[in-house]
């Protein structure tokens, strides 16, 4: 363990050296201060436009923006989170990495800056800053925008069998349709529905329960529902079926034979299908209010170490707050955090799919938990889960072993 921390700073050090080359910026000779934003591949789409128009703005700030392939993003800006001064501002995918930055003095206080500004984070500040802010109330990260979980259905399927279309569902209500809509027909297969295996507790998020809880009844609950779609049932691709070469959920659900997906409202931007779909609200556990949900949550912050810390706060306040960046942001198919009349005007005129309004009376909870080892404890768990969803292991196993390792990881971490 002590080598591969040695090896862990080793790397990090010659990254920075590494990245620092690269990317250092010549010192503005014309008065320009220049900020470094980094952001990931897949919000390329609405970030080329803010930047655009906010250098536009000629206000003695321009921001260079540094695209970092998605899956790769958030390595690569801890390792400039951890002391590089190329990087000025950057993308936070979740509210658990943002404590981590918190937990390890890697981000600026951004408190100063928007009492400064007179910015209103009142709207903003129960929900969308918790998972950014510290145990003294200073918030170190702006939220970017939301995402819903809910179920998209193949409408036209639906109504050549004359069922009423999948809203407002039960967990069970959603499996005993999803079996009896997977069959073989003229020699092809239709499946229920398929869902992802990128959170693996998502029904019991949507219910407010995270995997550091003393009790997990529905996380235990939200298991076996997944080894009846992938396994028991099969009415949805099993997560080896969904791991064969590269699996993308919105090409198999535009295919034309998957009656029902579960999958977050980013698909109502990314989905390229020949036929009618719908959106409906995520499936509940009896007892749940109607409409709860899970979504994912990043935030714009400023690294400690930026040379800029002022105007990369500039830009980011501008990014997230203004009428005009949200209304772009809207445009792209996704629903800034920040309160805005316009962009949810804009986002509803351009996402034209029965069902949209779902998106806005959903009650979401966040995906995962705010300990700064909430990423460790949840890695503990998918891995103990994907063996039980994989036949492999029973469902007592499972929690016995993951139980194991959350103590371990929470010890550890005190």
């Amino acid at each position: 363990m002590k080598k591969l921390f040695i090896g862990v700073i080793l790397f990090v050090a010659a990254s920075m050296i590494v990245f620092g080359s690269a990317n250092r910026q010549a010192a503005p000779s014309d008065g320009v201060v220049t900020v470094n934003f980094y952001t990931a591949t897949d919000l390329a789409s609405f970030t080329d436009e803010l930047v655009s128009l906010f250098n536009a703005k000629n206000n003695g700030i321009k921001v260079v923006v540094h695209y970092t392939p998605n899956d790769d993003h958030d390595d690569k800006v801890k390792v400039l989170a951890a002391g590089s001064r190329d990087m000025d501002a950057f993308w936070i995918r979740n509210p658990a990495p943002a404590q981590q930055y918190i937990a390890q003095n890697a981000l600026t206080d951004l408190t100063p800056y928007a009492q400064a500004s007179s910015l209103d984070i009142s709207p903003i500040r129960d929900s969308s800053l918790k998972g950014a802010t510290d145990a003294s109330g200073k918030f170190y990260g702006l939220p970017t925008t939301g995402s819903c979980w809910m179920i998209f259905y193949n409408k036209e399927l639906f109504d050549a069998k004359g069922l009423p279309y999948p809203i407002n569902l039960t967990w069970d209500q959603y499996l005993d349709l999803a079996k009896q809509l997977t069959y073989t027909e003229g020699g092809k297969k239709y499946w229920g529905g398929v869902c992802p295996p990128w959170v693996l507790n998502l029904g019991a998020a949507a219910g407010g329960e995270y995997l550091t809880a003393n009790d997990l009844p529905l996380t235990r609950a939200y298991a076996e529902v997944q080894h009846r779609m992938y396994i028991d049932d099969h009415s949805h691709p099993d997560i080896g079926e969904m791991s064969i070469g590269t699996f993308d959920i919105n090409s198999v659900f535009a295919s034309g034979n998957v009656y029902m997906m579960i999958n977050g409202d980013w698909t109502f931007s990314l989905l390229d299908a020949s036929f009618e779909y719908g959106a409906a609200p995520l499936p509940i556990f009896a007892g749940m209010p109607a409409g709860s949900s899970a979504g994912s949550l990043g935030y714009y912050a400023v690294s400690k170490s930026s040379a800029h810390p002022k105007e990369a706060y500039q830009f980011i306040e501008w990014a997230l707050t203004s009428e005009e960046a949200s209304a772009i942001v809207a445009a792209h198919g996704n629903i800034p955090c920040y309160p805005s009349a316009q962009a949810e005007a804009t986002y509803k005129k351009n996402v034209n799919v029965p069902g949209v309004e779902y998106r806005f009376s959903s009650k979401i909870s966040q995906e995962q938990g705010t300990e700064p080892y909430y990423n460790a404890v949840k890695d503990a768990f998918d891995q103990e889960i994907q063996l039980y969803l994989l036949d492999e292991q029973t469902l007592d196993q499972t929690f016995t072993n993951f139980y194991k390792l959350r103590s371990e990881i929470i010890a550890n971490n005190r």
